[in-house]
């Protein structure tokens, strides 16, 4: 690297030379060699190259006074031509020089890198010491290496006006569906593999017209594909199909009755996991999706059903299993497509509906985002805070605001890096700031930008379980609108503003006003 570094040193002294002699595009050129060394710290999250044949991108440390993730020196530089893309080398130096706080943070990353240390970005003793020795063996000043915290020390590990996300977890209010840290009992996990038996009725007065494989198609692989992509590939889930049209014992009106109470639900899944006993062996399910054939119009729509371990009545059974978690399908199948079972299941995981509004002439709590909300929409992806909760998002992955900083939030359709922010304002409510694009699932979203909402667990507050008006259980602010440069918006006592805005995320000044 040090040799690399001399080479091109000599080649800056010729340029230097000869630059009298030279025009004044090669004058210009020379320039933007340069800069690729030294980024301004108002640098745009969305800053491009002039030229057509190629485009310098930089990452930067962290400052470490009121920022999170303000670029204040370059670490990282590639160029892309037309036809190749060559990633430039990281400059050494100027990272082991940076300067590093106790604890999470993005730069740690890329220090670990350098130092061909396992990348968690952690800083702690292993990091340090390390981080030492390459300073000594490369002759380098060795004042920015932070001192480890003591039992007596009162420094916070986290960068200025952040603290543990701990202190964002918003307290479980019970019940079988929340949007509390802890998740609900006899919900699915919503990490590994969730295994989903999938049977498929017709009914006395109603015959099926297509094969079960023909609807099968309408869920799978769609289904699997959603969770995969919105969890980062920490949720996997399963379909175990029996191909057999199951005929109940009932016409259709009894079932679109049945689907309206706790019980009468219970027994429907029941019915046809009991006919399919013979045949299917339920070991290790975690859950069963009835699919009724969708030419039965009587049953519209197809719910969750969400049941406990308090009593033989309150789940269901086959093979000694005992099963709290269900979904039956309607006739709305065929409009709502693959990700109608996205929605049921994330009852299943515990997720709340988000449809209805507190605001008149508002169609949705969150709409057009999360499929929680309108299946439809234009960014159907599940809230940043939902992933937090379901564990898709660790927390290294979340700011907890404490007091006024500035915050680089990354898209949440992408893999790594910051994703929200969150403001607590009490043990039950908190403000969320996230970032969303244009990408995957939300690719047919109109305006990108930083989103705020609120999250508020208190149901004595709110209209929890279904739509209409009263406060919702999580609601966008700014009129369901993402937030663009110089765009701001007050919640309680806190302002969220976007200072820039890019492909790469949004640069977010959070204030608390005391």
């Amino acid at each position: 690297m040090r040799k690399y570094k001399n080479k091109w040193f000599l080649i800056l002294i010729v340029f230097a030379l000869l630059g009298s002699c030279g025009s004044e595009t090669e004058s210009s050129e020379k320039e933007a060699d340069i800069s690729v060394d030294t980024v301004p710290e108002s640098e745009n999250l969305n800053q491009e190259a002039t030229e057509t044949t190629s485009q310098t991108s930089t990452t930067a440390l962290a400052s470490t006074t009121t920022t999170l993730l303000t670029s204040t020196t370059t670490l990282l530089t590639s160029t892309t031509t037309a036809s190749t893309t060559t990633e430039g080398p990281i400059n050494e130096e100027a990272v082991l020089l940076a300067s590093y706080q106790w604890g999470p943070s993005e730069e740690t990353k890329i220090l670990q890198t350098v130092l061909n240390l396992e990348v968690d970005g952690w800083y702690g003793e292993a990091t340090r010491a390390a981080h030492l020795q390459e300073l000594e063996t490369r002759g380098l000043n060795l004042d920015n290496v932070p001192s480890a915290p003591t039992t007596t020390t009162t420094q916070s590990p986290y960068p200025i006006g952040l603290q543990d996300p701990s202190a964002c977890y918003l307290s479980a209010p019970g019940g079988p569906i929340h949007l509390g840290y802890s998740r609900p009992a006899d919900r699915l996990s919503s990490t590994g593999t969730v295994e989903a038996v999938v049977l498929f009725a017709d009914f006395q007065d109603v015959a099926a017209n297509q094969t079960t494989e023909e609807v099968f198609s309408i869920i799978s692989p769609g289904g699997e594909a959603f969770f995969n992509d919105q969890s980062y590939g920490r949720l996997q889930l399963s379909f175990r199909p029996h191909h057999e049209w199951l005929r109940l014992s009932g016409p259709s009106t009894t079932y679109k009755e049945a689907i309206k109470t706790f019980t009468g639900h219970r027994d429907f899944l029941q019915e046809a996991m009991d006919l399919a006993d013979a045949s299917v062996n339920f070991t290790g399910a975690d859950a069963v999706l009835v699919v009724s054939t969708p030419n039965a119009t009587e049953v519209g729509y197809g719910p969750a059903f969400m049941g406990g371990s308090w009593g033989p009545d309150a789940y269901l059974s086959a093979d000694g299993m005992a099963i709290t978690n269900g979904v039956t399908s309607g006739a709305d199948l065929t409009y709502w497509g693959d990700l109608w079972y996205p929605h049921e299941m994330g009852h299943s995981l515990g997720l709340p509906d988000l449809y209805g509004a507190s605001i008149p002439g508002r169609d949705g709590f969150t709409r057009p985002f999360s499929l929680m909300d309108d299946i439809g929409s234009t960014a159907p992806g599940y809230m940043g805070y939902s992933r937090w909760i379901l564990r898709w998002l660790s927390d290294s992955q979340v700011a907890c605001v404490a007091d006024d900083t500035d915050v680089v939030l990354t898209p949440i359709e992408n893999a790594g890096g910051l994703k929200i922010a969150v403001v607590p304002v009490s043990t039950s409510k908190a403000l969320v700031v996230e970032s969303r694009r244009a990408i995957g699932y939300d690719s047919s979203l109109n305006q990108e930008g930083a989103v705020a909402y609120y999250v508020n667990i208190d149901k004595s507050t709110q209209n929890h379980w279904n739509g209409g008006l009263g406060q919702g259980p999580m609601e966008v602010l700014n009129n369901a609108q993402a937030l663009l440069v110089g765009g701001t918006v007050t919640y309680e006592n806190i302002t969220v503003t976007v200072l820039e805005s890019g492909a790469g995320g949004d640069l977010v000044r959070i204030e608390v006003a005391d």
